[in-house]
Parts: C-alpha cells; structure tokens; sequence
C-alpha cells in the first residue's frame, strides 16, 4: 500500500503554486492503486489572507474534496487550518472539507505524523482563538515557512528549521520513553524544506516538503520513501529514493 503524502499546500494564500497541485493531482490519480490512502499533513489551507469560507470555496479545495472520493484522504489541521481542529473535535458540527477525513497526529508502524508546528517555539504556545491576531501582529515571532524565500535559503531560514526538526526529535523521543512505544521517527511538515535526517543517536526524521515553495511531495511505501518535486524547466518530476531502513 503506498500513502501519497502533501503537506503545506496553502491553498487560499496568493502565492500558492496551483499549477503544482494539479500536477500532483494527475500523478496521484494515475499512480494509485486499490488500497492507497493519501495523507495530509497540514496546512492545506492558507486562511489568514481571505479567510475560511475563501478557502473552502476554493476550484483546488473542490479538486481535492473530488480526489478523496476516488482515494480514501485524511488531513490532520496545521497551524494555518486549525480551524479544522473544532469540526475534527466535534463530530456533531459536520466536516466541511469531507469525504476528506479529519484526524489528529498519529503513529503508524512505527512512525510518528504530524504537522510539526507543535514544535516550532513561534506558535507553539499560541491559542487557537488568538491564532489569527498572532499572525497578523507586525513583530510577532516567524515561522520557517513564512520565512524561506522561493529563490534562495538564508542562514536564519535554516537555523529555524532545525530549530524545529531538533525539538522535534527530542520531544518524540522523550514520548517513547514515557509512554514506551517503539518508534523509528518522525515525518512531518511545516518547514518547506524537504529532507531525510538519520543518526545513530536520534530518530529518523523526514520532511514530506511543500507546494508553497519546493514544490515537492512524498510517496511512501513499504520500504522506501519518494520525494517528488516539480521542475518546470524539464517539465518533469525529479525523484529521489530514501529507504526506511
């Protein structure tokens, strides 16, 4: 069984590379298998700029909400669509994004996925009801992802991203201790800057990347992991192999 996994997509945000997406969409629909499942790992909607009802209404919203009829789709709520968390907490108010299924953070065989916003020192303490005015406050703390430029990487962008990765794998670490789980690593979201990190000290810790600004996707199977990403200029997308052991 393969998981197509997306995360960062920012739909609704004026930058958001829909021509990416749609390239996405067509690579997962001619890939897909019975039994394949796409995952989403936050931050699939941008509702800062024009709110939650833009983004929902959105054609890419619409061509995602059609894909999940044909492939089973699970989301679970990023930094930038946690207003997702209160329809995903409360069955009874409905799923506006469904047949898309809303979920929390979760582990499978041996891998936690997350969004990885819950370790960013910018948001992490910020309340859902004051999210908004957070991001909206002329000094207030920067995200990765708010920081990285589409042409280049700055010295900062990459000292925030492995502010966050290094949290995140002390803190996973730390739950696998406490609670006794065995787990290999992590794979999350929320930098915009796909990678693959092993140790012999730490977890293994992957970034599925994004399509706000690296234009890239992860597929994962049994044994290797697949990060896709989109070269317009050889019209094509560049494919490099990470085995999970």
């Amino acid at each position: 069984m393969k998981k197509f996994i997306l995360s960062d997509l920012h739909i609704g945000h004026k930058d958001a590379q829909y021509d990416v997406m749609d390239r996405a969409i067509t690579y997962i629909r001619q890939e897909a298998k019975p039994g394949d499942e796409i995952w989403g790992l936050g931050d699939w909607f941008h509702m800062y700029e024009d709110g939650f009802e833009h983004c929902l209404q959105h054609p890419m919203t619409r061509k995602f909400r059609d894909l999940a009829v044909q492939i089973p789709t699970k989301l679970l709520p990023g930094n930038h669509d946690h207003v997702l968390e209160k329809y995903r907490d409360n069955p009874a108010l409905g799923n506006p994004i469904s047949p898309i299924k809303l979920i929390k953070p979760f582990m499978e065989g041996g891998i936690w996925y997350c969004h990885g916003h819950e370790y960013d020192p910018s948001v992490e303490y910020v309340p859902a009801r004051l999210m908004w005015l957070w991001n909206h406050l002329p000094r207030r703390k920067i995200t990765p992802g708010n920081l990285k430029m589409v042409d280049f990487i700055t010295e900062r962008y990459i000292m925030l991203v492995y502010l966050v990765h290094s949290r995140a794998l002390l803190n996973l670490q730390e739950k696998v201790k406490k609670e006794h789980q065995e787990c290999k690593g992590i794979v999350l979201g929320h930098t915009h800057l796909p990678l693959c990190q092993w140790s012999p000290e730490l977890l293994f810790l992957l970034n599925d990347g994004d399509m706000r600004h690296s234009a890239t996707f992860t597929v994962e199977d049994d044994v290797k992991f697949l990060h896709l990403t989109w070269n317009a200029g050889q019209n094509k997308w560049l494919v490099i192999q990470i085995p999970k052991t």
